[in-house]
């Protein structure tokens, strides 16, 4: 099935609502995660604000309610899809994981080379012993692998990392409650129900490749297959095998890019979730204003399309330094801000505009940053 072209204003405007950054509708944030299916979670604060803001009107968490759903286990992080933490569903942690941890694990094969790590199965096995007996944090198991001798006492951090991300690629631990504001590591099955959710009680590759399509692009609208190639580290090919399942079924539409995606193929659900504006509804309103953080999935889930966020003439994100968030106005990048180390003070953010911001524009801002200010508070 296909559809007409689509240019790049009308790939956003679909992208803002089918991300839930325009008109958030849903009911807490496990259902926030489980819409988006994964949520890239490396600033754990920024992200579950990011993840939040797309509850709706009057039921947004604060920090402490967004914390407490990770730590009760209704939303989990780990590292899955490529080697950075991501914010999971229980139910879909298991077979995310033994769908992209093995070419996730190739990736981190370079850095091991790099560093002299060697085989990390001594020391996965652990850490697992040491979690089967409760949660344990980071510093906990650095030193019960410092004590038997399985890493150096004088080893850089990124054997420790190593070896728990192996851990946690193997379902061995997966995140846990966190004690005394720090977060610990738990044993998998503790926390991830048995079986591999939708798919059932058995693991298949081809399945699971359809499901990550079904669940990838009703929540990310228009993308391409690079786009999704990117995001859950997979081959072409087999997500190529995967979609065409979709497009059989009438499950998914082909949509030619237009003006500067011109080129470009992209695929949509063809069940849009209720409520879904039409991609070429036009933005109502004055500005609007968005704090992104900087992994935000509306940048994150995709690789050929993901420019659409920019304003003319804009350069992409830049994660270096402090301010590494971004600004969004009516959904495309105009400036940065740093998150807070205290709060948000009266005088409001700290921000870089990437242009002089109207009046308007301060506006929405000052707005957003009363936003995050309640977040933070409550």
């Amino acid at each position: 099935m296909h559809e007409s072209a689509v240019g790049p204003g009308q790939v956003l405007r679909a992208r803002l609502r089918a991300h839930r950054v325009t008109g958030p509708d849903l009911p807490d944030l496990p259902s926030v995660v489980g819409h988006l299916l994964a949520v890239q979670g490396q600033e754990l604060r920024p992200a579950l604000w990011g993840a939040s803001r797309r509850v709706e009107a009057g039921r947004e968490p604060g920090e402490s309610a967004a914390t407490a759903a990770l730590d009760a286990g209704e939303v989990l992080r780990t590292h899955v899809l490529r080697p950075t933490w991501h914010l999971v569903r229980p139910d879909d942690g298991r077979w995310l994981l033994e769908l992209t941890a093995p070419r996730v694990r190739r990736q981190m094969a370079s850095t091991e080379r790099a560093w002299g790590i060697g085989d990390p199965g001594p020391g996965m096995d652990l850490v697992a012993a040491e979690v089967a007996a409760g949660p344990r944090t980071r510093t906990e198991l650095r030193d019960a692998l410092v004590a038997h001798g399985l890493v150096a006492d004088d080893a850089p951090g990124i054997h420790v990392t190593q070896v728990l991300m192996h851990a946690e690629l193997e379902r061995l631990v997966i995140s846990g409650p966190s004690r005394e504001r720090q977060q610990t590591y738990a044993a998998f099955d503790d926390r991830v129900p048995a079986g591999y959710g939708t798919l059932g009680e058995r693991f298949d590759v081809e399945a699971a490749v359809v499901e990550l399509w079904r669940r990838y692009l009703p929540a990310r609208a228009y993308a391409t297959v690079k786009d999704l190639a990117q995001w859950g580290t997979l081959t072409l090919a087999g997500l190529r095998r995967g979609l065409e399942v979709l497009l059989d079924a009438d499950e998914a539409v082909e949509v030619p890019g237009a003006g500067g995606l011109e080129g470009l193929t992209f695929y949509a659900s063809a069940h849009p979730a209720a409520g879904d504006e039409p991609a070429g509804a036009p933005p109502s309103g004055g500005p609007r204003v968005d704090l992104l953080q900087a992994y935000d999935e509306l940048f994150c889930s995709y690789r050929e399309s993901r420019d659409v966020v920019l304003e003319p003439g804009a350069e992409p994100p830049d994660r270096r330094g402090a301010f590494v968030h971004c600004i969004a106005v009516d959904g495309r990048v105009a400036g940065r801000w740093r998150w807070p180390s205290a709060g948000v003070a009266a005088g409001g953010l700290d921000v870089q505009w990437s242009r002089e911001p109207t009046a308007a524009e301060r506006s929405a801002l000052d707005l957003a940053a009363a936003d995050l200010a309640s977040y933070l508070a409550t």
